[in-house]
């Protein structure tokens, strides 16, 4: 029973972020996320802690749908290169 409940989650998330609306929230999600920068603030632990728990939200929903960070990293760059 919990298998098929989890199946459903990742199918409905799946169904979410596979829509071009859902794209472009990841796309945002990246950008905000910490995903590609250092989460670290030097003297604040604080600041610190809350930007890694942004980056690990974001990474938990990028792997629970079976995407690649980094690829969607390169997708956001070049997206941005071209206009």
């Amino acid at each position: 029973m919990a298998r098929k409940k989890l199946n459903e989650i990742h199918d409905s998330y799946r169904a979410v972020f596979d829509s071009p609306d859902g794209e472009r929230v990841l796309e945002h999600l990246v950008k905000v996320g910490y995903v590609d920068i250092p989460t670290h603030t030097p003297g604040d632990s604080h600041d610190t802690a809350f930007k890694e728990g942004k980056r690990s939200i974001v990474i938990s929903i990028l792997r629970f749908i079976e995407r690649d960070p980094r690829e969607l990293l390169r997708q956001v760059q070049q997206g941005e290169q071209d206009g």
